[in-house]
């Protein structure tokens, strides 16, 4: 195995929302992110955000690895975007991407990226409720599309600078500690097991400080 991290893989063991803040009119109120193609996919920056507020919430238990968070995530409140990691957007395999492409591009029945994207989501409805009363709030109704739990999403890893001996350490320690994701969090939804090179046990060994 090597020991430069490469890519994340993120599986979803809940249904997920990661929200691009928009609906589809007269579909959804609550659009998941998706590309062009209909298929469902987490932006980096976003991603690079999970991992980031993971490891701000838990670099004061590891003093020894403060330059080394500086390093892979940037200090606290950066705007120069001083860091030397970068992470792509998560998206499918390539194999499944080449198959939902070539069924959108292919002349005779094509599939439509609306299909695709109903194919490998669902839309769920959601109301606020009355403390008072129990009851569903009149005009509160909303509906979301979920990403059904089971997929697998892959993340590359680009360093613009070489990895000093603990980066891959403090990258393994917010991987391990980013286990929720998207929206509805608080209502079972956005579980999610991230890990490097798709590798738990090396995630783990690495998170420990092996190499």
């Amino acid at each position: 195995m090597t020991t430069r991290p490469e890519r994340l893989s993120i599986e979803l063991l809940s249904d997920t929302t990661f929200g691009r803040g928009e609906g589809t009119p007269g579909v959804v109120d609550i659009e998941t992110e998706h590309d062009h193609y209909g298929l469902p996919m987490l932006r980096g920056k976003a991603l690079r955000g999970l991992l980031r507020d993971s490891w701000l919430s838990m670099q004061e238990h590891f003093p020894d690895l403060q330059e080394s968070g500086g390093r892979v995530f940037g200090p606290h409140a950066d705007v120069e975007e001083t860091a030397i990691l970068r992470i792509g957007d998560a998206v499918i395999e390539e194999q499944a991407q080449a198959f939902f492409t070539a069924a959108i591009d292919r002349q005779n029945d094509p599939l439509t990226p609306e299909a695709i994207l109903a194919t490998l989501t669902e839309i769920r409805w959601q109301t606020s409720e009355d403390r008072s009363t129990g009851a569903p709030e009149r005009t509160t109704l909303r509906s979301s599309r979920v990403v059904m739990r089971g997929l697998q999403l892959w993340a590359p890893l680009s360093w613009l600078a070489a990895t000093g001996p603990n980066d891959g350490r403090c990258l393994a320690l917010a991987v391990l500690a980013t286990r929720h994701g998207g929206l509805a969090r608080n209502r079972g939804r956005g579980h999610l097991r991230i890990t490097i090179n798709g590798d738990s046990d090396w995630t783990r060994a690495l998170a420990r400080g092996a190499s």
